[in-house]
């Protein structure tokens, strides 16, 4: 971006305050104080349960600059308008529309593996393209206004993450963005609280056509039954076993440092190694090699490129330690994405162990969807360890369904160092352990107390 502070408040429709120079100009957007860079940088002062932006913004605008909605805070070099988030949206949708505009936009959305499909595609892409992708979680109204406004008009494609917690959402952000293609991971469970079934997951999460070029792409999970059931224009299916589809993969074969398989796309085959486990990760390999050779990259290049792919923070990240393969998948945490992690522990050598705590944000559905993961450990480990309130239903649920009961531990949430003690004393060189659950429940501690 490159605005003055007048430009951005006549862009937003809001105010200067007193006393600001509305000649400043500036190239880049933040709503975290913490990276803010120079005096060209503009702060963002949104309010969460936690925290207040507006703290900060005084000490920013008296370089810098910033978009505030709290008459309280009120300082020179600051646009004080009714709505920041509103405001924000409004700045980026006339950058995209006025200055991005011969940029194209391949967006991601769905329930699971969102930012895996969106690094995944970027990879894809950035063979035939000067490709950017939106940075870290950028992918709700507040995040990619800011993505949008950071993103170069010099790049020619752009695989930016929609996600969502509301119904309307997704549509606003296709708005926004405009994409020329799209690809629907899959439907999950994640936001039923606010959506109330999957069925208007899946229709919340297809409404990214709403704002597509005429004639683009949807690239749709072609496992996904939901996703079967209703037609959508432009649709491409992708299915790891279903011939049938647009794309399939044949010859799946586990290696040691990853899977290797033969992608077939509109007839087209291409041999693929991704350095990645599980037929979920297949899964979303063929959407971005589709979604790839949908935006004209060759299929030969789209393969190769998923060679460089590495899993992001603890997004499924595997390795060895002390001769134990562990599976650290601590980042979110939902029934698809457990089952998903279970498939690839049940592939593992040795004694399999999981570690499994509490998916968060499930409300009223929170006991029938523990008791599914519970269902779907049965058979897939031998080990089962459960921590947390709700993973209570996952242990009983396993032993439901024929689980061993002298083989499941329950711990209490803050019996994180009791859990990592008794797995330690069991672990020995050649089995194979996973974590897994949602991120604030910090279950990666009784992976770091158990020394792996």
């Amino acid at each position: 971006m490159d605005y003055s502070l007048k430009e951005l408040a006549l862009l937003c429709g809001g105010k200067l305050c007193e006393g600001s120079d509305g000649e400043r100009r500036f190239d880049y957007i933040t709503s975290d104080s913490r990276n803010i860079r120079d005096e060209k940088s503009f702060f963002v002062a949104f309010k969460g349960d936690r925290f207040d932006g507006h703290a900060f913004a005084a000490d920013i605008c008296k370089t810098g600059g910033a978009i505030i909605d709290d008459e309280n805070f009120i300082c020179p070099n600051a646009i004080l308008v009714d709505n920041v988030k509103a405001a924000l949206y409004r700045i980026a949708l006339y950058h995209r529309q006025h200055k991005l505009s011969g940029v194209k936009v391949l967006a991601v959305t769905g329930s699971v593996g969102k930012t895996t499909v969106k690094n995944m595609a970027h990879l894809v892409m950035s063979v035939a393209y000067n490709c950017y992708k939106s940075p870290g979680n950028q992918n709700s109204l507040m995040g990619m206004p800011m993505a949008i406004l950071n993103m170069s008009p010099e790049y020619e494609w752009a695989v930016l993450e929609l996600g969502m917690s509301e119904r309307g959402e997704i549509e606003r952000l296709s708005k926004l963005t405009v994409p020329t293609a799209a690809i629907v991971t899959n439907i999950g469970h994640s936001h039923i609280v606010a959506l109330g079934s999957r069925e208007a997951i899946r229709d919340e999460k297809t409404d990214v056509r709403l704002g597509m070029l005429e004639g683009g792409a949807m690239i749709l999970n072609g496992d996904e039954p939901l996703l079967r059931e209703k037609t959508y224009e432009n649709a491409l299916y992708c299915s790891v076993t279903d011939s049938g589809c647009d794309a399939f993969a044949e010859g799946l074969e586990e290696l040691e440092n990853g899977t290797r398989f033969t992608a077939v796309v509109k007839g087209e085959k291409a041999q693929c190694f991704l350095p990645a486990f599980g037929a979920h990760n297949v899964q979303n390999a063929l959407l971005c090699i589709c979604a790839g050779v949908a935006c004209g990259v060759e299929l030969c290049d789209a393969v190769k490129a998923l060679e460089g792919f590495e899993s992001e923070g603890n997004r499924q990240r595997i390795y060895v330690k002390d001769g134990v393969k562990v599976i650290a998948d601590c980042y979110n945490a939902s029934p698809e994405s457990m089952k998903a992690a279970l498939g690839v522990l049940s592939e593992s050598a040795g004694t399999r162990y999981a570690v499994l705590g509490d998916m968060l944000e499930l409300g009223d559905y929170a006991e029938r969807l523990h008791r599914m993961v519970g269902a779907a450990a049965a058979g897939r480990c031998d080990r089962l360890f459960c921590v947390g309130r709700d993973a209570a239903f996952i242990a009983d649920e396993a032993v439901k369904c024929g689980f061993d009961p002298e083989k499941v531990s329950l711990f209490a949430a803050d019996e994180k160092d009791a859990a990592a003690e008794a797995l330690k004393a069991e672990l020995k060189s050649g089995d194979s352990v996973l974590f897994k659950a949602s991120n604030k429940t910090y279950i990666w501690k009784v992976m770091e107390k158990a020394g792996l």
